[in-house]
């Protein structure tokens, strides 16, 4: 049994590898209900309950868990794979804009459980094996790009899985759901231009309080934040560049001046744009 508790990481992520725990209070740690979570079960059974739903998974399933659900039972013992995080780490994800899989994951989910094969089982508990391996190896170059690199490659093989398994859910899915989806498409294309939550309301013929109350809903966040998120993720980018200037990159993110941008960053990532940029040569 393999538990990654380096404290690097457990703040936003935390993984668990082949996990064997008897009793439910010892995920507790692992598993937060207000976290985006992917799980998968190589032995064993597991129930997971919220609101108005309750899914079960056995040996060979795969869940993206949904928001506010928690663990109720579990069958001794239980061997699971699990990538938890804070939906800030999962938007803001540093390898990717907006639309990665993760994003994909939020927009996506439903309590539908993936019956995978004993192939795509081993393929994936392989992968979760070198996100540990990557997790793990404190002294490697590029570690904190490598780690992300493997929660993507993660992310991406499930949202193939997804859409592979639930082609019929994905059809049915509900009128709020489409609605984030169409959001967070809008989200990506514009987020450097359009800040304000009516510019994406005016966009999909709502009010503004629909499309709160909506977004909400599906991905436990309000729009401005998960705006304000896809701004930061596109800044990281930006200022990767070393071309670009710190006014460069607020004028290509739309703010009136670098001032501006710099206390918009800061108060997201604590941290100033130069800062940023100073620990990215560390």
């Amino acid at each position: 049994m393999e538990t990654l508790k380096d404290k690097k990481w457990h703040a936003d992520l935390k993984v668990l590898y082949l996990a064997d725990y008897k009793k439910i209070k010892s995920y507790d740690v692992f598993f937060s209900p207000d976290w985006f979570s992917l799980v998968a079960v190589v032995a064993g059974s597991v129930q997971f309950t919220g609101g108005s739903f309750s899914v079960s998974l056995s040996s060979g399933d795969m869940l993206s868990v949904l928001h506010g659900a928690s663990f109720v039972r579990l069958s001794s013992p239980l061997r699971i794979c699990l990538i938890s995080c804070t939906m800030d780490f999962a938007i803001s994800n540093k390898t990717a804009r907006p639309g990665s899989a993760c994003i994909e994951s939020l927009a996506s989910q439903s309590p539908f459980v993936l019956p995978l094969s004993p192939t795509e089982m081993k393929h994936m508990v392989s992968l979760f094996a070198l996100l540990k391996k990557k997790i793990s190896n404190k002294e490697q170059i590029f570690q904190e790009e490598l780690v992300l690199l493997c929660v993507n490659l993660i992310l991406y093989e499930y949202c193939s899985l997804y859409y592979k398994y639930g082609q019929d859910v994905t059809r049915a899915r509900c009128r709020n759901d489409k609605s984030v989806t169409n959001f967070i498409t809008l989200v990506q294309r514009h987020c450097k231009e359009h800040r304000k939550i009516k510019f994406y309301a005016d966009s999909l013929f709502v009010s503004q309080g629909h499309l709160r109350k909506t977004v909400r809903g599906v991905i436990g966040m309000s729009a401005k934040h998960f705006i304000e998120i896809a701004v930061i993720s596109e800044a990281y980018l930006l200022l990767s560049e070393d071309s670009l200037s710190i006014a460069d990159v607020a004028e290509r993110l739309s703010f009136k001046d670098s001032s501006s941008f710099s206390h918009f960053f800061k108060r997201h990532s604590k941290l100033s744009p130069t800062q940023y940029r100073l620990n990215l040569k560390i």
